[in-house]
């Protein structure tokens, strides 16, 4: 595979990925989402598809591998933030009656306002380390390239 080729597949990576905490924002915003379109899991995702499948011959980089883990701690984010927005408890009448399930809604929203801001710190790390991972790619020599791509 071509230096080329494979920036273009990080970058297109790096894109969904972006497309994902945008569209995790606008759930956070109120904004109505499709639930299917913000996977919970990080292999479920359109990022996570490149990096547990195609980009899996990079693993021996450890600008790759490092990766992994705000990758990870980013999707356990939006899992709570998920269950924070989702609950599928049901109120009780008292609760109806107090407004306690307002009260109880609205506080949920402002923990996943606030989970939200260290989910965006952890994509943060992701995409910087993409860069560093591009970097090591565009400065490495073409026969470790095809080494890596055999």
């Amino acid at each position: 595979m071509e230096l080329t080729e494979i920036i273009q597949r990080i970058r297109k990576a790096k894109t969904a990925h972006l497309g994902w905490v945008n569209r995790a924002r606008a759930l956070i915003n109120g904004i109505p989402v499709d639930h299917e379109k913000i996977p919970v899991m990080p292999t479920d995702c359109v990022f996570g598809a490149w990096y547990y499948g195609e980009g899996q011959p990079l693993k021996q980089l450890e600008s790759f591998m490092a990766i992994e883990a705000p990758h990870n701690e980013l999707h356990k984010i939006y899992a709570e933030i998920f269950n924070l927005l989702f609950e599928k408890t049901k109120p009780s009448l008292v609760s109806k009656l107090t407004g306690g399930y307002k009260r109880k809604k609205a506080e949920n929203m402002l923990v996943a306002q606030s989970r939200f801001h260290d989910l965006q710190q952890s994509s943060n790390v992701i995409i910087t380390k993409l860069g560093l991972l591009e970097r090591e790619l565009r400065h490495m020599p073409a026969e470790d390239l095809a080494y890596l791509f055999k």
